[in-house]
């Protein structure tokens, strides 16, 4: 069977990391203002589609990843048994623990046998590579802990090395699984979003959520715009900064062009609902603990906590899209969000509530610069220190200000919305300082 190239294996253990790459291309003419930037370099961004798989036997998917473990598990322990490889890269390690573990030719016996006989190649080395993670994760831990154990048992999703999978689309993919006594192809169906044209398709692996059996795919999608902070303000790309609230509006934001122009402003509505449906949630699990006396109900209250996360997550993702749709119809370069200090957050973040608009902004922060990245957008953050301090209209201070209503008054008497006047300043601020700012 052939070798797997190092290359691709350090790609393959990238699964569940959203990253960015860049490489220099030939350089191009500087970009007009108001076009889209490009220096002449590209880049690509990596992001984990998730599908639902179905399948005639589920229960070999289980038997599968129960094999996989127990194989990461005996390379775990023969890294950390072996002292000298422990200062060794991950794929000299792997290159090591297989001349110990697997006969060689010319008769070469090894020194630890791996206890399973026939055991397709990319499948130990999937599991291999899961296994030396794993216990360079330990060895870091320890570093600074010498009280951490070693783990017992390892559970970790199959990752799928071509060679374990064929026939292989949005709609279906054919896996090569152990059912207990033998290895066969079992054919799965999948449903969810289509896969982005010209992607890049790397090894899947099949997760068991909950209530359903998930493919998680790793797609790498180029971008040919990787223009820096510093080159798309001089060529005067437009902007969008961003306010988020506590009230209706997940966020409040303002474009402007290079000049400081406002061109629009958009609300991202629909917290209330938000905050309606986890209240619904929060009630049920309640109940569920009032009925038996405080304690935790198994499955039960499992399953209301598996809806608020899978909640959050869906309106963190939807917002986050929404932000993009709305940069790129207004052809907005550049995304500025707030940045405040740590201390500041967390008092915020507490008064707000765990499953409130301003908290859910965690989530659409984490989504957006990867989001962004693969349509050619920039994703930043300037402190906002006094943005909600003054009239975005006037400069006066700030007389009066409404948490509740998102309203504000300025002794000028200027009024209107608090969180609108924040992005504003928010905005202003960025103008003015990005010379400084940006390196």
């Amino acid at each position: 069977m052939e070798m797997i190239s190092d290359k691709n294996n350090n790609l393959d253990k990238l699964y569940y990391n959203d990253f960015l790459c860049k490489k220099r291309r030939t350089k191009m003419k500087e970009p007009e203002t108001g076009k889209k930037e490009n220096t002449g370099k590209s880049g690509y961004s990596i992001t984990t589609w998730r599908l639902h798989l179905w399948c005639r036997h589920p229960e070999w998917l289980r038997t599968t990843q129960e094999f996989y473990n127990r194989i990461a598990e005996f390379y775990y322990n023969l890294l950390l048994n072996h002292t000298d490889l422990w200062e060794m890269g991950s794929q000299q390690a792997l290159r090591e623990l297989e001349i110990m573990s697997i006969p060689g030719r010319g008769g070469r016996i090894p020194s630890d046998p791996l206890p399973w006989q026939k055991v397709p190649l990319y499948f130990r080395r999937a599991a291999a590579n899961e296994g030396i993670a794993s216990a360079k994760s330990y060895l870091s831990r320890f570093a600074q802990d010498e009280k951490i154990g070693r783990a017992e048992k390892l559970n970790a999703a199959v990752t799928y090395y071509k060679g374990m999978y064929q026939d292989f689309s949005a709609k279906e993919i054919t896996l090569r699984v152990w059912t207990g006594d033998t290895w066969t192809w079992m054919h799965c169906r999948l449903s969810g979003r289509d896969f982005p044209e010209n992607a890049r398709l790397m090894s899947p692996s099949v997760v068991f959520e909950y209530k359903y059996d998930m493919l998680h795919v790793p797609v790498r999608q180029n971008n040919e715009n990787t223009a820096t902070v510093r080159q798309r303000m001089q060529a005067g790309c437009r902007i969008l900064c961003i306010q988020f609230t506590n009230s209706d509006a997940f966020a409040v934001g303002v474009v402007l062009d290079g000049t400081g122009q406002e061109i629009a402003v958009k609300f991202w509505k629909g917290g209330k609902e938000y905050s309606h449906h986890c209240r619904k949630l929060l009630q049920k699990i309640q109940k569920s603990q009032e009925a038996t006396g405080g304690r935790q109900t198994g499955r039960v209250d499992q399953k209301y906590w598996m809806h608020l996360k899978h909640l959050s997550e869906h309106y963190a993702h939807e917002i986050s899209s929404q932000i993009i749709g709305f940069c790129l119809e207004k052809q907005v370069s550049l995304i500025v969000l707030p940045k405040y200090k740590k201390e500041y957050t967390d008092y915020v973040m507490i008064g707000s509530g765990n499953w409130s608009t301003m908290h859910l902004s965690s989530g659409i922060r984490s989504n957006l610069p990867y989001k962004a990245w693969k349509n050619g957008i920039l994703v930043i953050e300037t402190y906002a220190k006094g943005i909600s301090e003054t009239c975005s209209v006037c400069g006066a201070p700030v007389k009066t200000a409404n948490r509740k209503t998102d309203e504000y008054t300025c002794e000028n008497g200027h009024r209107g919305s608090r969180s609108l006047n924040s992005a504003r300043n928010l905005s202003h601020k960025c103008i003015l300082q990005f010379g400084k700012q940006v390196v």
